[in-house]
């Protein structure tokens, strides 16, 4: 704390790196507040600190030491102003802020409610249809934005802020401006009709866009009970459903997910050996359908100059027009300028042989998933192009060492596999071979934070982390309609779970040539534990592609959402009829739960090899991984995190009985056996062995 002569004291939070609210700032905060209060030369106070991360709870502090003071508070504002420092800025007397400043309340992202008074104070300062948009949405407006709403009394240049905040609070003290305690406002909340009305139309919106996540409809409970009882009251209760949440497994979960995402960005031997990320300024993609034009499209709006290469001019035209196709759309949805999207459809070059590639800093293969062909393209890049030049793969499956195995250029090859649509999905799996260099990891990484990914590096082995994960979800859900269970019931329960959606709709939307190709490429690397149904070879006899040509398990229209298709149950049964696992031909009876275990327990136990085998660096990527790659739900924490919270013996006892009843497919791991009999987390660190350590 500084006072000056104008009698103004400026107060700083400083708690690097985020200046996030500790409870030893809290305290200092108030011993400070104390010490304005009893100074005789202290006339008006200014809070000034660039905080972020969720708070500790103290209505103390912000009501009582703050808004209810004696002497005038103002917020001067700068950088963000989001969660608990935007809750402080709301207590103070006004709001000074710099231009372009975030001011929001994203608690929600994390399982909880502001819980420093912003469900009470942003309805009363701003109106109530903005606030719960901003709260339910957990989406930030600029300072200026906040100005115009009444949140911000004034924007002023960087320079000026504090001058201009000591000013302000001088002119409170005098009296020559309004003293506005926000939470006794109530002008800009409505009529109690109104306000019922707004909530109840948000309650039904979170219904459908969150329903498994209990802290919107106790946000708006919260705001409610302040608008109905008085704003004091609405603080206890926020305050009271705060403690509550912040215990929840959801809150958990979330948090878990905030703090793992943070964690990829530590790859031992790669980011903590001194090596800084070389600049990728040019790239050329190889193949340009879906998978290769995604990639393509995320590169070009990440500001990198694209050569995207095709075998003749037709396909690459029409690699082209879906790149083009791609960032227009991103217009269209309102996620991109028209000036952004031009300017990086001005990054794009369509060429047919390799002479552009003699100044490229990577190149990416995206064609079909065929050895022999990888193989001749990886011969050729090597090359064409520059020594330093990263050779990167974007196959799923394939292992990296059968891919550059005629290559001399070993540490230059990775695994750069995007999930469809490229340009959309945030998981960047990053693949490493005991032989890639840790500049070229170090590299791509950087690539993958440029275009807006997450980048999680994985270790070299068929499917790598999340696909051979969760190769064993679809043949879960294929042994149980073989075993008589409905098929639409299973996508509706795992939907219900979490899932954007269930086993049998995501398989019709990948196609069935996918689902072939990458079962037989599982069946030959894990024939031990491998479920084998004809259920999709009968449809592709039946003249079913999936959502490709409008039939699957489910029927697409245009304009419509998809059906489900009766037709397609005498395919179902003639399958039951080929494989015949039904006890006494029978169908077996499940509850919801059980359904869900026996999709995702297998899941799990595929995840425990993948800890014990050290593919991933710790297990918390394999969280991030799920939840980005396979959109397991965030709210469960990831695939490792749902595992413990579910419990590993638990898991342990279910696959072992079921392996028993319906074969090896269910056979528990050894890692889960172990960690079950010693009651120990899945997540815990594996025990590191020579080998593991070479590996790491």
């Amino acid at each position: 704390m500084e006072v000056g002569h104008d009698g103004v004291a400026v107060i700083t939070i400083c708690n690097p790196p985020v200046n996030a609210l500790a409870i030893k700032v809290i305290k200092e905060l108030k011993e400070k507040f104390a010490e304005a209060m009893r100074r005789n030369d202290v006339k008006a106070l200014v809070l000034t600190g660039d905080i972020s991360l969720m708070p500790d709870v103290s209505i103390d502090l912000v009501v009582n030491t703050m808004e209810d003071a004696n002497k005038p508070v103002v917020a001067a504002v700068e950088g963000l102003a989001l969660g608990g420092g935007l809750e402080l800025a709301m207590a103070c007397h006004a709001r000074i802020s710099a231009p372009k400043a975030q001011l929001g309340l994203p608690e929600l992202t994390l399982g909880v409610i502001p819980g420093f008074g912003g469900t009470q104070r942003l309805p009363r300062l701003l109106g109530l249809p903005k606030a719960v948009e901003i709260m339910l949405l957990s989406k930030p407006i600029t300072s200026e934005e906040g100005e115009k709403l009444g949140l911000i009394d004034a924007v002023v240049p960087s320079k000026d802020l504090l001058q201009v905040s000591r000013k302000w609070a001088l002119d409170i003290a005098e009296r020559r401006r309004p003293w506005i305690r926000s939470l006794h406002r109530t002008d800009k909340l409505g009529s109690l009709s109104e306000a019922r009305e707004i909530l109840k139309l948000a309650r039904q919106q979170a219904k459908q866009t969150a329903p498994n996540m209990p802290q919107h409809q106790s946000c708006l409970d919260v705001i409610e009970a302040g608008i109905v009882h008085g704003g004091y009251h609405g603080v206890l209760e926020e305050a009271r459903v705060f403690k509550q949440l912040v215990l929840s497994d959801t809150s958990r979960g979330l948090v878990h997910v905030f703090f793992a995402q943070r964690a990829t960005s530590k790859v031992p031997n790669v980011t903590d050996i001194g090596l800084k990320p070389r600049p990728v300024k040019k790239v050329a993609v190889i193949g340009g359908g879906l998978m290769g034009s995604g990639i393509a499209t995320a590169l070009i709006l990440g500001n990198i100059f694209v050569v995207l290469k095709e075998i003749n001019s037709e396909y690459l035209l029409k690699g082209i027009k879906f790149v083009e196709a791609n960032v227009r759309g991103l217009v269209t949805r309102k996620k991109l300028s028209r000036d952004k999207a031009e300017k990086a459809l001005s990054m794009l070059k369509g060429v047919l042989d390799y002479s552009e590639f003699r100044d490229v800093d990577m190149v990416i293969e995206a064609v079909i998933e065929n050895v022999p062909l990888k193989q001749k393209i990886f011969g050729e890049i090597e090359k064409a192009c520059p020594p330093h030049c990263i050779l990167a793969t974007n196959t799923s499956t394939i292992d990296l060492n059968v891919v550059g195995e005629k290559t001399r250029s070993q540490d230059r090859i990775v695994g750069a596999h995007f999930f469809s649509p490229a340009h959309v999905m945030p998981l960047l799996e990053i693949v490493r071979t005991e032989k890639s260099s840790a500049q070229a990891i170090l590299d791509l990484m950087a690539v993958g934070k440029t275009i807006k990914k997450v980048p999680v590096v994985v270790g070299n082995c068929t499917g790598f982390a999340v696909n051979r994960t969760f190769f064993p979800y679809t043949q879960g859900a294929q042994l149980l309609i073989n075993l008589g269970v409905d098929v639409f019931r299973i996508d509706r329960v795992i939907s219900n779970f979490g899932l954007p959606m269930g086993p049998f709709q995501l398989q019709d939307l990948a196609g069935y040539g996918v689902a072939l190709a990458v079962g037989k490429e599982f069946a030959g690397a894990f024939p031990d534990r491998t479920f084998r149904s004809p259920v999709v070879e009968l449809l592709i006899k039946d003249g079913r592609n999936g959502k490709n040509n409008g039939r699957g398990y489910y029927i697409y229209e245009k304009g419509s959402k998809p059906k489900p298709d009766p037709s397609v149950l005498p395919i179902i049964e003639e399958a039951r009829r080929l494989t015949n696992i039904m006890p006494e031909g029978k169908p077996i009876s499940m509850t919801d739960q059980e359904i869900v275990e026996m999709i995702l327990f297998p899941v799990v136990n595929e995840a425990c090899r993948v800890l014990d085998e050290a593919v991933i660096v710790r297990a918390s990527d394999l969280d991030v991984a799920s939840v980005l790659g396979m959109s397991f739900p965030s709210y469960r924490g990831g695939i490792v995190f749902w595992a413990d919270t579910v419990g590993p013996s638990h898991i342990y006892r279910s696959l072992k009985k079921w392996s028993e009843a319906y074969g090896s497919f269910y056979k528990p791991s050894r890692f889960l056996e172990e960690r079950a009999t010693k009651g120990m987390p899945l997540s815990a660190p594996a025990s590191t062995s020579p080998a593991l350590r070479s590996r790491l």
